[in-house]
């Protein structure tokens, strides 16, 4: 069957290496399906390029010697700087993925790196929220000193940290009566308020917080706006945070 511009580049967008044939033949339809497979080709490159880190030699040893029962008297020194080298291969793990939407920082940045987030895993995130109420709303969000509303938590299907373009963050999947919403807290990212239409086909809410911003994300433009006021409502400060 033949494939459309915008669903060519919504599947774009959520798995740039499918094999499905169909998709293959429209990355050859016209020009334009061939530049936007090209420019997604160049971004796969960088961010793979930008996630190429190497951990430190012993690092997995380490992780051995953490997971399982002491095996005798080990150097004092060496017991020192493990803990020291766990957090730094951890810091790498969740900024990594950040370095490559900070090579070029221009006016739509964000977006860009909403689509390219999306991409990773957003698609199967909100499969996994289906159903189910997250339980660990409170515990992921202090740790970014963060509380949210009673109502607002129990839409929430599914939470985790994840990478933002300056640092740790948190995705979160609303399960609402017309469907999955996507919601992405940037604590260190400052943002002018704004609405965008995504280059995979969704619509996007961008809104500044006390502290950092917030972007909320559907296929429902009207959900998404109905959604993103409630969401800077809800979304606080925890107490002895800075406002």
């Amino acid at each position: 069957m033949s494939m459309d511009y915008s669903d060519y580049k919504r599947w774009l967008g959520a798995d740039p290496t499918s094999q499905d044939a169909d998709f293959l033949a429209a990355r050859h339809a016209s020009p334009e399906f061939e530049q936007a497979a090209r420019e997604a080709d160049a971004f796969e490159r960088k961010l793979n390029h930008a996630l190429r880190i190497d951990a430190p030699t012993e690092f997995m040893a380490d992780l051995l010697d953490i997971a399982q029962p002491a095996r005798g008297t080990e150097p004092v020194a060496r017991r020192r700087w493990m803990p020291i080298a766990l957090a730094a291969a951890l810091l790498m793990a969740v900024g990594a993925a950040g370095v490559a939407w900070n090579l070029n920082r221009g006016s739509g940045m964000v977006e860009e790196y909403l689509v390219a987030h999306y991409a990773m895993d957003g698609a199967q995130l909100e499969a996994m929220a289906a159903g189910h109420s997250a339980t660990n709303v409170e515990a992921i969000l202090a740790e970014l000193r963060y509380a949210a509303q009673p109502e607002f938590a129990a839409l929430i299907g599914f939470v985790k940290h994840c990478p933002t373009p300056d640092g740790k963050g948190v995705h979160m999947v609303l399960n609402t009566e017309r469907g999955p919403v996507t919601v992405i807290l940037m604590p260190s990212t400052s943002v002018a308020d704004r609405s965008s239409r995504l280059e995979n086909g969704m619509e996007a809410r961008i809104v500044s917080l006390s502290r950092g911003s917030i972007a909320v994300m559907g296929m429902n433009s009207v959900v998404v706006e109905e959604l993103a006021a409630s969401v800077r409502e809800s979304i606080l400060p925890a107490a002895g945070a800075p406002a």
